[in-house]
């Protein structure tokens, strides 16, 4: 008789579990992000919490899916150790679909970057060969410097012009101020984060031709999450369609890198 309503008192207590609030509470998306990169990811001055455009992009994809975010902060060498392991479910952070990494992770694109040159707004540089023998500035982590000595020999050397020289900054921010005080003549930078930051300047730079260079920006999947990746791929397809994509692009100062738009279109 004990055992009998032991039995019941149990089912019981897993029927009320089971109806409780706790039991339906959404299912966590956690995603690697690495908040050092304005607009996309960075940490408010005032209040320190994560803003940027991946922030708003992920949180709308995630209650889209009927999900909660958990961002998780992940150094950038870390980024793909950690969707392998298992410690976070995608990426989202300003990372880019590039043909070497796509043997370990699938990719869903959603915005256009590339390498951009840009000048102060006040100077006379009007083309190229104008920088050829002055010194351009970039982050020493990023491709950039490599770009550089590409487009220094096709742009001078090749026309018997000095070279470009190249310094080698600690960060995009470093490499903006290096051109602000007029310590070099031009710098690159992902052409995502120009708009904001002309914004922010006043517009105290200007863009000097075209991106060096053409990729996209996307959310990365480990291989066997297939499903999460369809989930979010209709996530991502209904924000198009509801202009909640566009209006975040916006916010950001990021509508002409929009995935869908002409002028993304990779030459």
């Amino acid at each position: 008789m004990k055992t009998a309503i032991r039995n019941t008192l149990g089912s019981l207590a897993l029927l009320i579990a089971s109806l409780s609030p706790a039991a339906h509470a959404a299912e966590v998306l956690r995603i690697a992000v690495n908040p050092i990169y304005p607009p996309l990811e960075f940490r408010d001055p005032v209040t320190d919490t994560l803003i940027g455009f991946d922030i708003d992009f992920g949180t709308a994809l995630a209650t889209r899916m009927g999900m909660t975010v958990e961002w998780v902060e992940t150094s950038f060498p870390q980024m793909i150790p950690s969707v392998q392991s298992g410690r976070t479910d995608v990426i989202l952070s300003g990372f880019s679909d590039l043909p070497k990494r796509r043997s370990l992770l699938n990719f869903i694109p959603y915005l256009w970057s590339g390498a951009q040159v840009l000048v102060r707004a006040d100077d006379s540089v009007a083309t190229a060969q104008d920088l050829c023998g002055k010194t351009i500035a970039a982050s020493r982590a990023t491709s950039f410097p490599l770009m550089i000595q590409d487009w220094s020999k096709k742009n001078c050397t090749a026309k018997h012009l000095p070279a470009m020289s190249f310094y080698p900054s600690e960060s995009g921010a470093d490499a903006r101020i290096q051109l602000l005080q007029g310590r070099v003549a031009a710098m690159v930078q992902g052409r995502e984060t120009v708009g904001y930051f002309m914004k922010m300047t006043n517009n105290a730079f200007r863009q000097l031709g075209s991106p060096l260079s053409h990729m996209t920006l996307a959310i990365a999947f480990p291989k066997n999450a297939q499903s999460l990746e369809q989930k979010m791929q209709n996530a991502f397809a209904r924000m198009k369609v509801d202009g909640s994509y566009a209006t975040l692009l916006e916010k950001w100062s990021l509508s002409k890198d929009a995935i869908e738009t002409a002028e993304g279109a990779s030459p």
